[in-house]
This record gives C-alpha cells, structure tokens and sequence, in this order.
C-alpha cells in the first residue's frame, strides 16, 4: 500500500512563508518507512530559491521539472508549485538523475540504473515494479532514445511520465530538478520497489477529429520524416493544406497518427521543417501507415471526458483499499487549445478520478505503457495524449 500526500504553493518571493505552506500541508509526522517525492513549479520558485529549501526540509528523495502548469485536489493557479509525496512500509523507492546527454544516452543511463540498483532494499526484486521519469528538453536526442534505453536496461520495466517544459519559448532553459538543484540535460528516474500493479490510461484521438486520408511514411530518418507516398513530404503536407511555399503552417494543432504493428497508435507533433525534411517530436518509423488529425478545444474535452469515464468505471470495480492515487500527465498543447478555459481538462479529469488524490502536470510530451496484447505492455513517448497513472 502507498499513501499519497500533496502540496501546493504559489508564493515566489517569500520562500519561507511558501516553505512553511508546503511543510504544513505535508505533516512528516505520517510518513512511513519508504517516502519519496514528486515537485513540479514555475521557473520562478527555483530562481528564488523556493524549490532548494523544500528539498533541504525533506527526508527523502525529490525529482522533477519546470512546467507551465499543474495542479493538485483542490489547487490550480497559473503560477504554482506542487508536490506529492509517496509513502509505504511496503514499496520501497529509489531515485536520481543522470549525467548530461550530449548524443546516445545508453551510457548515462546505464550509470543511472545501476546506481539505483544499488540503493535498493536487497529484498525487494531484481528490477522494479515501475518507473516515473521526467525528461529534460530534446536538445540532442528524442523523447525515444531516453525511453529505449531506459526500457532496454530493465527489461521492459513500465516507464510513466512527463517532459519538462518552461513558460517562454526559450526550450532550452527547461530544468529538471533533483534533491534541490536544476539540470539542463539530464534525466531524472524514480523507481518504485514491490509488489504494485499499476493501471494506465491514454486518450484516444476522437473518430471525428481524424482526417480520413491516411498515407504511407516511405522515407524517415529517426524523428525526421523524408518522404510519403514515395514523394517529398513537404509536397505531400503542400497537397492537405499543411505546407506552402516549403514552410508548414499551423503545425501545432495536427497531430501525426501513427498506426503500429499490433494495433497500437503513437501520436506525434511536426515541430519544424529542415532540408525539405519535416521534424518530429519522436522517431517516425518508415514504412508505416499514418493520418492526420486536428486538435483543438473539442478534440481536448472530448477525448479527456472518456478518458475520465474509463478511469471511473474502473475504480467502481476496485475495492476502497486498493487504489491509492493517480499521476496525470497532459500534453501542453491540449491546454493552448482551451483558450481562456485553461482549467476545463483538470475539471473533467478531477470528476472522473471520483476523490482519488492526484498529481496533474501539463507536459512537453508524455511516457506511458500501452498494453498490446494479452499479458504484455509497450512502453511509448507521445504527444497530445492525456495519460493516467492509478498507483
């Protein structure tokens, strides 16, 4: 069993008043024999020194990131930080970060793993039950290469989890955070150890939102896509209303729907174009059939209200002492969608988690098992997704 704490605060510039507001909300006095944390906040916290002397009041291990947003029960202001705590006499944590990546991130994360293989109990398993990680922005490598090497090393271990993300469009100032100090480049890992079945949720792209003239990827490269249908995909994107004049236009609001072998769909964003090549959130395989969809506010709120539905029903068929909390990770591109209503997905998700505690964080992309088959989950790197970690 793991108990879920939270906390929020939205005072910058006086750290101890908002230090003193997270500490009070927390009450150290509960926790068990294994705790470990969650901290997500507006770059200005870490300027003011707000995130470091949390850390420095806390027993326990805290990873995380700078975000535009999130939010926990009962708190959802623009300008925030939050928090939750795990706590357990059963399941056990281990956490950190790794070196910087510059290129293939296999070595670090090699380094990574091995050390919280280390620091875990000796009788909690060979490999642990699940990961949580928050990935720095993609300056070398994609959303993918983390995963691949973080899912090659454990065996397949699930991986849950966000990107983190900044107020400005300066990408390369996102942080991640662990134990008090800010990287720029590197990876941090949370480890949960014993016997914990996590249950995953992910938003399906409404029927009605999807342009139904699906294509072919003949031609890629990594995350860089070169052709479709055999010509030059700047001209295909020209042929949809995409592209003109070799530049694409309004790139933001088209996911890319990617259908994978074995039924799965991997959604990811165009983000630019270079060389007459388009470039992708995540690697784009070829050879693989692909649609266009638009996103905007009715795409968000119809996708999030039957997520939320699917994350009730389930809960109506658990017991009161099984599920303990939910982590929510949604696509900051939903949230652009919403206009002035930048709190209706957070609404509808609060609703449908039925008083469940949860931890709510808009994202630069999202890390979440798919299952694919009976018995067996792969773990993808997304874009626009809304995905829902019940712990």
């Amino acid at each position: 069993m793991i108990k879920f704490l939270t906390a929020h605060t939205s005072e910058t510039e006086y750290v101890e008043t908002a230090v003193s507001e997270i500490m009070n909300q927390l009450d150290l006095s509960c926790l068990l024999k294994f705790s470990a944390g969650i901290m997500y906040y507006h770059a200005d916290f870490a300027k003011t020194g707000v995130t470091k002397r949390i850390c420095d009041k806390l027993p326990f291990p805290v990873i995380g990131s700078t975000v535009s947003s999130s939010a926990v029960p009962g708190f959802k202001k623009e300008i925030t930080l939050t928090i939750n705590v795990f706590t357990s006499d059963t399941i056990a944590f281990t956490a950190g970060i790794c070196d910087p990546v510059s290129g293939e991130p296999f070595i670090p994360m090699e380094k990574l793993y091995k050390q919280m293989l280390s620091d875990k109990p000796e009788s909690k398993g060979e490999k642990p039950a699940m990961f949580y990680i928050v990935a720095p922005d993609f300056h070398d490598v994609t959303g993918d290469d983390y995963l691949a090497a973080l899912t090659g090393l454990s065996g397949g271990v699930p991986v849950f989890g966000s990107v983190g993300f900044i107020h400005t469009a300066e990408f390369r100032d996102i942080k991640t955070f662990f134990n008090g100090a800010e990287y720029n480049s590197s990876m941090a890992v949370l480890a949960f150890w014993g016997d914990i079945k996590p249950k995953f949720f992910i938003s399906a792209i409404p029927d009605e939102q999807v342009i139904h003239q699906r294509a072919v990827i003949t031609d890629s490269y990594r995350n860089r896509i070169i052709k479709v249908n055999g010509i030059p995909v700047l001209e295909y994107l020209e042929s949809v209303g995409l592209a003109k004049d070799g530049n694409l236009e309004e790139i933001a609001s088209f996911p890319l729907i990617l259908h994978m072998p074995g039924g799965s769909h991997l959604i990811r964003s165009m983000y630019g174009a270079e060389n007459g090549e388009i470039l992708c959130s995540g690697v784009v395989p070829s050879h693989i059939p692909m649609e266009i969809s638009f996103c905007d506010r009715d795409f968000v709120m119809e996708s999030a209200r039957k997520t939320a539905d699917k994350c009730k029903k389930w809960l109506e068929t658990q017991s009161t002492s099984g599920s303990q909390a939910a982590l929510v990770v949604s696509c900051v591109a939903r949230r652009w969608t919403l206009g002035t209503d930048v709190y209706a997905e957070i609404d509808e998700i609060d609703a449908g988690l039925r008083h469940l505690p949860y931890h709510f964080v808009y994202s630069h992309g999202e890390y979440c098992p798919v299952h694919v088959e009976e018995g067996k989950d792969i773990n993808y790197f997304f874009n626009f997704t809304l995905c829902i970690c019940i712990i």
